[in-house]
């Protein structure tokens, strides 16, 4: 699953009106109790856990994906 096709799972809205852009201030649902499901989501499907540094810095779906792409950056360095 994509990360946008999860954030419009958990939004209940239609994938195409997401992106990288999307926020809790420009997509409908996009609570602070959907913002904890969206994130614990994410772990799981992605297998990565987050720190609270990352967790504080993540805001939209942009934000969320650069922390994803520097985790799997990290784990093939290792």
């Amino acid at each position: 699953m994509t990360l946008t096709g999860l954030a419009a799972s958990i939004f209940g809205t239609d994938e195409a009106s997401l992106d990288d852009d999307s926020t809790a201030r420009n997509t409908p649902n996009w609570d602070s109790a959907r913002h904890i499901d969206l994130l614990l989501a994410v772990e799981v499907a992605f297998g990565v856990q987050f720190s609270m540094a990352q967790i504080t810095r993540m805001h939209s779906l942009g934000d969320i994906r650069a922390v994803l792409d520097a985790q799997a950056g990290a784990a093939a360095a290792a």
